[in-house]
């Protein structure tokens, strides 16, 4: 596959390169002022500082924090109580799905991957605390939510996270059988003793207790998800101003990102019918509530739950359904070594494996297993992936290479106008104020600011495009 630049790559990178370093830094922490994705600017900055419109540098490091996120992975199915097989076969899903095909190749998809880094990261700090019968501490929360503020600030999938954090004490942590949990009779007896009590006179046992225990880092993430929607919807760069992520809440919506998520999900078998979505979550549900396993039960209201920012807009598939991902390999990953173990026991008996043993035969299994998911992603590869590829920023590429043949160099606080460019939108001028490096110098576009003969007769430098290649006129 070749390295180039991804359609909204150049637009990305030059937003970020208007804020400049500070004010890309302080975009970080000001939730409520609706800058676009600023962590985006923590990718795309650093990388254009030290190698310029090369993307091959930029592509190396996406594939870093994929194969970071695939440790992650494992680390949170393990903590999620999966057994270290599963984790890893968890993780190997994760690591490479060519279903969510542009997320290999796309460099603009870094928001989808920098927002699992920090989704998945979150999660797994306060699993794993969670998981000694603890709370977090005051410097554990601060470190927590800080995860999760980068989380927002990459994309807005995370705005699930509350509920996630939800569902994960709600499976984990709730009272069995109308008794406290031995957490919530520690908290009773210790240091939240002398609030138990008026907290029960007003409240049910269950709230109080919930209050006392996770409850308030939960109200903590839920704050922040105000916040950061207050900039999104009101804020000066408010998403909702764009037409593409206005969402439709319909059945004939919901039923379009089912079909399109799912054959994406498991394998581009085909995208199923109405009845066929019905029965596949009927099957999931049926395998996730048939025992008392609380990994099988969250990752089912996590593949539920994580979807839903994106489930009633138009045309999310793909790279997108990153961090439901994760959900669906570690649900899949135990449910097929369940298959495989039960099967291992029926077949262990026949003749002609008595020899491998129960043991013998779960790992013939899983090898073929593994071997038929690698050839499923490799055909998909080939037929999706590849071809896709080649066809990415094709324009941009050759404009890019013409300026490196070119070096065109412009005086600092120059004034610079291209006419003629051969995009459609704005790619020519975010291209040349990434190229020149410079914000004092101001870059026109003619094709779409449409500026007198005698105004573009006062630039300072004058470029055109004549049958596709790169002139400087002045």
């Amino acid at each position: 596959m070749k390295d180039r630049f991804a359609a909204d790559d150049m637009m990305n990178m030059g937003i970020y390169f208007g804020l400049g370093p500070w004010r890309a830094f302080a975009s970080q922490w000001l939730l409520w002022r609706g800058f676009y994705r600023p962590l985006g600017a923590a990718f795309y900055l650093p990388l254009h500082h030290w190698f310029g419109l090369n993307p091959v540098p930029f592509q190396i490091a996406i594939m870093l924090l994929l194969a970071f996120n695939a440790y992650l992975a494992f680390r949170l199915a393990e903590a999620l109580g999966s057994s270290d097989l599963a984790s890893g076969l968890a993780a190997l899903a994760v690591s490479y799905h060519a279903g969510l095909s542009n997320l290999q190749y796309n460099i603009d998809m870094v928001y989808d991957v920098l927002c699992f880094t920090f989704f998945i990261g979150a999660l797994l700090f306060y699993v794993r605390i969670r998981s000694q019968g603890r709370l977090l501490r005051r410097g554990e929360i601060a470190v927590f939510l800080g995860l999760y503020v980068c989380a927002l600030n990459a994309k807005e999938m995370a705005f699930t996270f509350p509920l996630v954090l939800a569902a994960y004490e709600w499976f984990y942590h709730r009272p069995v059988s109308g008794h406290a949990s031995p957490l919530a009779a520690d908290l009773a007896a210790g240091r939240h003793a002398q609030l138990a009590k008026p907290l029960d006179r007003w409240w049910c046992p269950a709230v109080s207790g919930w209050l006392r225990g996770p409850g308030p880092v939960i109200l903590a993430a839920v704050a922040l998800d105000g916040i950061d929607l207050y900039g999104k919807t009101v804020g000066r760069n408010s998403l909702l101003a764009n037409a593409a992520y206005r969402p439709v809440f319909s059945f004939a919506r919901l039923m379009e990102f089912q079909q399109a998520s799912l054959n994406d999900l498991l394998g581009y078998f085909g995208r199923p019918s109405t009845p066929g979505v019905l029965a596949i979550w009927i099957l999931i549900t049926y395998l996730a509530w048939r025992r008392d396993r609380p990994v099988l039960r969250f990752c089912w209201a996590y593949m539920l739950i994580t979807p839903l920012p994106i489930e009633f807009l138009s045309g999310r598939t793909q790279g997108t359904l990153y961090i439901p991902l994760a959900g669906w390999a570690v649900f899949a990953s135990v449910v097929f070594l369940d298959l495989v173990e039960a099967a291992a026991r029926f077949l262990a008996a026949e003749p002609l494996l008595r020899n491998l043993g129960r043991a013998g035969v779960c790992g013939l299994l899983i090898a073929g297993g593994v071997l038929l998911w690698a050839q499923r992603m490799d055909y998909i590869k080939t037929k999706v992936v590849e071809p896709a590829a080649a066809q990415q920023g094709i324009q941009t590429w050759d404009v890019i290479q013409q300026l490196r043949a070119a070096q065109p160099h412009v005086r600092p606080q120059s004034r610079v106008i291209f006419l003629n460019d051969p995009f459609t939108d704005w790619d020519m001028t975010f291209i040349a104020q990434l190229w020149f490096h410079d914000r004092t110098v101001h870059v026109y576009n003619q094709r779409l600011q449409h500026l007198s003969p005698a105004d573009v007769s006062r630039m300072d430098y004058i470029f055109d495009f004549q049958d596709g290649k790169l002139l400087q006129l002045k």
